[in-house]
């Protein structure tokens, strides 16, 4: 389905173009040719708004991820009553609904930066400054208000990040084509990219690293 330039600018056509077919085909796939075609614009109007294709996909890749980003931002800066192990467990909650939605385009993104994208890898080394950091510091806050264990805050993060995230992500584009295998693995695989199977998961990831007397925090949550 092509995007109808109309009542938005030119520009935001192209991103929305790109948006789309970058969801399909990744980074590595996207032709300015096409682009323009889909987005029924001329390629001087590429040209004019963005320069070149890398400019192009260095704005896209931003566009498509800054309101993940602030949405949580605010979530782990929220004020009120809230702890640093509620707020850390909304912001994850978020984040497994991004990559419930955005799962084909994760993947793409991976595989663009292995064959040479220059902006998905570029995107990819600035990422660990980015809400990967906001996950890391409310681990923290968690442990000084002494809702969780103590220990290695990264390594409790890739505790988390591997119990929850990665399944979802190897279910929802690697396995995705995988039907010849057998129905009882199909099944595991629904479960791994399923978000509501992965906030279960969360639940139980963060009872395991709560300290005993918080320990109904997750699970009133999701039983």
């Amino acid at each position: 389905m092509k995007v109808q330039n109309t009542s938005i600018s030119t520009r935001d056509t192209l991103l929305q173009s790109g948006l789309a077919l970058v969801a399909l085909k990744g980074l590595r796939g996207l032709t300015v040719r096409e682009l323009a075609a889909h987005a029924q614009v001329n390629l001087g109007s590429f040209v004019y708004h963005f320069r070149n294709r890398d400019a192009f996909l260095a704005e896209l890749v931003e566009i498509w991820y800054q309101p993940i980003y602030d949405q949580l931002r605010e979530t782990s800066e929220a004020t009120g009553e809230a702890s640093a192990l509620i707020r850390l467990q909304a912001a994850l909650g978020n984040l497994i609904d991004f990559v419930s939605v955005n799962a084909a385009f994760i993947s793409h993104l991976f595989a663009d930066a292995f064959a040479g994208e220059v902006a998905a890898q570029q995107f990819l080394l600035n990422l660990p400054y980015r809400h990967p950091q906001i996950i890391y510091h409310l681990l923290q806050d968690a442990q000084t208000e002494n809702s969780i264990v103590e220990g290695s805050v990264l390594h409790l993060m890739i505790f988390i990040m591997t119990a929850v995230g990665m399944p979802m992500l190897l279910a929802g584009e690697v396995m995705q084509g995988c039907t010849w295998l057998p129905m009882d693995v199909q099944k595991i695989r629904d479960l791994m990219r399923d978000p509501a199977a992965a906030k279960q998961r969360l639940a139980w990831a963060l009872i395991g690293i709560q300290r005993s007397s918080n320990s109904r925090v997750t699970k009133d949550l999701y039983e």
